[in-house]
C-alpha cells in the first residue's frame, strides 16, 4: 500500500466514479471523478459507475464484485488504483454468472501511451484496464512493466492479490508539462483544424512560389523587349526566344512552316524583322505587312535584280515610303496602244500607297524586273485594293489564297511567266473591277464566278494560249463591263447576242481563238463601243454597225464573212482602223468610206472585190495604210492617191492581175516607215508592193 504522504493525496472514488464506456473506449475502466477526465470522453459529463453489458461477476485484483443480474453497476474503491509516474492502472476481470471469464478483444487489451495531465490531477494510463480472471488470480505479477525503464515503479507480488495505488502528480511549472488530451470529438475537430491549417499553409506556399515564377518570367520578357535579338538563329523547330514566338504566332501556318527552311525568303524576311529595332512599337498588322513585303523582296531577287529598290528593307523608313511605280498597271504607257485603257478606273494619286493608318492599299511594281514567284504572303495584306506587277519575270502560280483579299478592286498581272489555272476564288471577290491576266502562261478553264462579278469593269485574259472557256450569255448582265479581251486564248462557242445588253461595253476583242458565229446585229446597240475585233466569224456585216458612232477599231479579219461592205460604215466618223481582210467579201469598194476622214488603216485584201479603186480614197487625208492585195479589182491606180504620199507607209496592190497602167511616180517614193503603231498593225510588207506585169508598170518596172 502507499505511505502516508501519498495516501494524503489519494482521492476516494465512489462506486459511481468508475465506469467503462463501451462506445467511447471499449474495454476500458475509468475513474470518472479524476480532474480533467470529462474532457477525454465524448460526452460533457461522464456517466458514473462501472457498467458491464451483461450480468457478470467482476473480479478486481482478486476481489469479486458481485451484482444482481439486473444490475449493471459495481462499486469499486479508488484504493484499488495504484499510481506510477506513467499513470494509474486498474486491473480486473469480469465473468458472466460464474461462467467462463469474459475476455475483451485483443485489440482492446493493448497498452496505450499515457494521457497528458496537468499538475494536481490523477492520471490513468489507457490500456488493458480489465484483465481476465485467470490473469487476476495469478500468484505472481513479477516482471510486469508498468512504465518504460521505471523499475522502481514495477509492482512485485507473490501469492497475493495486488492493488494499484494512485499517486498525485508532482506540482511543477504548468508551462513545462503537456496538457490533457481533448475528448475524441475535440481531438477530431482539432485534427481537422490542423489539416485545414496545413492545407491553407500549402496553398499560401504554392501561391507564393507561383508569384515568384511569374515575376521571373515578367522580368525576363522585359529584358528581351528592351534588348532585341540581333542575330536570331532560332526557328520553330528550335527553342525560340519570346520575340521569335510572338512574331511566329502572328504569321499564317504556311509561312511558319516555310520559315523552318533557312534558305527560304520567308526565313530571310523573318531574320530581317527580328533585327528591326522598332519592331516592339508596331501593331500586329504592321509586323505581318512588313514580313510579307520583305518576303516578296527576297523571293524576287530584290537586293540584286530589281530595277529600282529604293527604300526596300530600310528600318528607318515606313514601308509606305518604299519604292513603287506611280501608276496602276502602267496606265499612261499602255494607253497609246489601248486608247481608253483604264480611263474609267479611279486610282488614287501617287502620294501614298497606304491608308491613314499606314496599311497598304496599293502595290504597284510593274516593269521593275521582279524575278521569282508571287509569294503567298502578299495575300495576307487584306487591306490591299489594287495589285499590279506587269512586265516582270514572275513564275509560279496564282495562289487560291488570293480569295483573302476581300477588298481587292484591281488585279493586273500581265506579260509575266505565271502559269497554272485561274483560282476559282477570284470569282468570289465581289469588289473586283479590274482583272488583267494578259500575256501569261495560264491554262485550264475560266471560273464561272468571274462572269458573275457585277462590278466588273475590265476582263483581259488574252495571250494565254491554253486558257479555255466560252463567253456565256450571262455576260449581258454585266452592265458595268467596259473591256472584254479574250484574244489568243483557247475559247470556243459563239459571240452571244446578249452582248448587246452590256451597254457599257467599249472593247470587245475576240481574236485568234476558236470563237465562231456571226456578227450579231444586236451589237449595234452598243453606242459606247470603241473596239470590235473578232476573228473567224461568218455571215454578213450587219448594217447596224453603222450606228456605232464611237467605234475606233473595226477588225473582222480571217473569217468567212460574206456579202458586201455596207455603205453605212461610211458613217463611222470616229473610225481609225478598218480591217476586213481574209474573208469572202465581194462587190465593189464603197466610195462612202472616203467620208471617214480620220481613217488611218484600210485593209480590204484577200477578198473577192471587183471593180476599180475608188478615186475618192484620195480624200482620206489621214490614211497611212491602204491594202487591197489579192482581189479581183481592175482599172488603173487613181492619180488622186498621190495626195496620200506623205502619210502612206504601206500601199499593197499585188495579186491583182487585172490592174493596168503606170503607177503614179510620187507613190514610188513611199519610204515604208510605219508611224501609226496601233495594236501591232504595222506588221507585213511596208512601202509600195505591186506585181510588175505586162499590164502594170512604173517605178522600177519598165513599161
Amino acid at each position: 500500500m502507499m505511505d502516508e504522504d501519498k495516501n494524503s493525496q489519494a482521492r476516494e472514488c465512489s462506486a459511481d466514479d468508475l465506469m467503462a464506456d463501451e462506445e467511447t473506449a471499449p474495454g476500458f475502466w475509468y475513474c470518472g471523478s479524476l480532474p480533467g477526465f470529462g474532457d477525454f470522453l465524448d460526452q460533457e459529463e461522464p456517466t458514473h459507475g462501472l457498467t458491464i453489458a451483461a450480468p457478470a461477476t467482476l473480479t478486481f485484483f482478486g476481489k469479486e464484485k458481485a451484482r444482481s443480474p439486473s444490475s449493471s453497476t459495481f462499486d469499486v474503491d479508488c484504493d484499488e488504483v495504484e499510481s506510477s509516474p506513467r499513470g494509474s492502472k486498474l486491473n480486473g476481470s469480469a465473468t458472466g454468472n460464474g461462467h467462463e471469464p469474459m475476455r475483451l478483444p485483443e485489440t482492446q487489451q493493448t497498452v496505450a501511451e499515457p494521457d497528458e495531465v496537468t499538475p494536481g490531477a490523477y492520471s490513468i494510463e489507457r490500456g488493458t484496464l480489465i484483465r481476465t480472471a485467470e490473469e487476476a488470480n495469478a500468484n505472481s505479477l513479477e516482471g510486469f512493466d508498468w512504465g518504460d525503464n521505471h523499475d522502481q515503479q514495477r509492482i512485485h507480488a507473490s501469492g497475493q492479490n495486488v492493488l494499484a495505488v494512485a499517486n498525485s502528480v508532482e506540482e511543477v511549472d504548468p508551462g513545462t508539462l503537456p496538457q490533457a488530451r481533448p475528448s475524441i470529438e475535440s481531438y477530431t475537430t482539432g485534427r481537422q483544424k490542423d489539416t485545414a491549417l496545413v492545407a491553407l499553409c500549402i496553398c499560401f506556399g504554392l501561391a507564393f512560389i507561383g508569384g515568384i515564377v511569374l515575376l521571373i518570367v515578367f522580368l525576363e520578357q522585359s529584358t528581351n523587349q528592351s534588348k532585341p535579338t540581333n542575330n536570331p538563329t532560332a526557328v520553330p523547330s528550335m527553342a525560340p526566344t519570346s520575340l521569335d514566338s510572338f512574331i511566329l504566332s502572328l504569321l499564317p501556318d504556311h509561312t511558319v512552316k516555310a520559315v523552318e527552311d533557312k534558305d527560304s525568303p520567308q526565313y530571310e524576311a523573318f531574320e530581317w524583322l527580328l533585327d528591326d529595332p522598332r519592331v516592339y512599337d508596331y501593331p500586329d498588322r504592321r509586323i505581318i505587312q512588313r514580313h510579307a513585303l520583305m518576303t516578296l523582296f527576297y523571293a524576287t531577287a530584290g537586293p540584286t535584280k530589281w530595277t529600282n529598290n529604293t527604300g526596300w528593307g530600310s528600318y528607318s523608313l515606313h514601308e509606305c515610303q518604299w519604292y513603287q511605280n506611280q501608276e496602276f498597271a502602267l496606265k499612261t504607257l499602255l494607253q497609246p496602244l489601248y486608247p481608253g485603257f483604264l480611263s474609267g478606273f479611279l486610282v488614287p494619286p501617287p502620294v501614298s500607297h497606304c491608308d491613314d493608318q499606314g496599311f497598304y492599299q496599293h502595290l504597284w511594281l510593274d516593269q521593275n524586273n521582279l524575278v521569282g514567284p508571287l509569294v503567298e504572303e502578299l495575300y495576307g495584306l487584306t487591306s490591299i485594293q489594287t495589285l499590279s506587277a506587269g512586265f516582270n519575270q514572275l513564275h509560279g502560280t496564282i495562289s487560291s489564297r488570293i480569295g483573302q483579299l476581300s477588298d481587292l478592286q484591281g488585279l493586273a498581272i500581265f506579260s509575266t511567266g505565271l502559269s497554272g489555272s485561274v483560282p476559282r476564288e477570284v470569282g468570289n471577290l465581289s469588289s473586283l473591277q479590274i482583272i488583267v491576266f494578259y500575256d501569261n502562261q495560264l491554262e485550264g478553264s475560266i471560273p464561272n464566278g468571274i462572269w458573275q462579278l457585277t462590278n466588273l469593269d475590265t476582263l483581259m485574259l488574252g495571250r494565254n494560249a491554253k486558257l479555255q472557256g466560252t463567253i456565256p450569255s450571262i455576260v449581258g448582265t454585266l452592265r458595268k463591263l467596259r473591256h472584254l479581251v479574250v484574244d489568243g486564248v483557247d475559247f470556243s462557242g459563239t459571240l452571244p447576242t446578249e452582248l448587246g445588253q452590256a451597254t457599257s461595253l467599249e472593247w470587245l476583242v475576240s481574236v485568234e481563238s476558236r470563237i465562231t458565229g456571226t456578227v450579231a446585229s444586236e451589237l449595234g446597240a452598243l453606242s459606247r463601243l470603241w473596239m470590235l475585233s473578232a476573228y473567224g466569224l461568218q455571215g454578213a456585216v450587219p448594217t447596224e454597225l453603222g450606228l456605232l458612232s464611237s467605234l475606233y477599231i473595226l477588225d473582222l479579219r480571217w473569217g468567212s464573212i460574206t456579202g458586201t461592205v455596207p455603205t453605212e460604215l461610211g458613217l463611222l466618223m470616229s473610225l481609225q482602223t478598218m480591217v476586213l481582210d481574209s474573208n469572202q467579201l465581194f462587190g465593189t469598194i464603197p466610195s462612202d468610206l472616203s467620208n471617214i476622214s480620220n481613217l488611218a488603216i484600210l485593209d480590204l485584201g484577200e477578198n473577192q472585190f471587183t471593180g476599180g479603186i475608188p478615186s475618192e480614197l484620195g480624200l482620206m487625208t489621214s490614211l497611212g495604210r491602204l491594202d487591197l492585195q489579192n482581189n479581183f479589182l481592175s482599172g488603173t491606180i487613181p492619180e488622186e492617191l498621190v495626195s496620200l504620199q506623205s502619210l502612206l507607209y504601206s500601199f499593197r496592190v499585188e495579186g491583182i492581175p487585172l490592174l493596168s497602167g503606170a503607177i503614179p511616180e510620187p507613190l514610188c517614193t513611199i519610204n515604208g516607215t510605219c508611224t501609226f503603231d496601233l495594236l501591232g498593225h504595222c506588221e507585213g510588207l511596208h512601202g509600195l508592193s505591186f506585181d510588175c506585169t505586162e499590164l502594170l508598170c512604173g517605178c522600177d518596172c519598165p513599161c
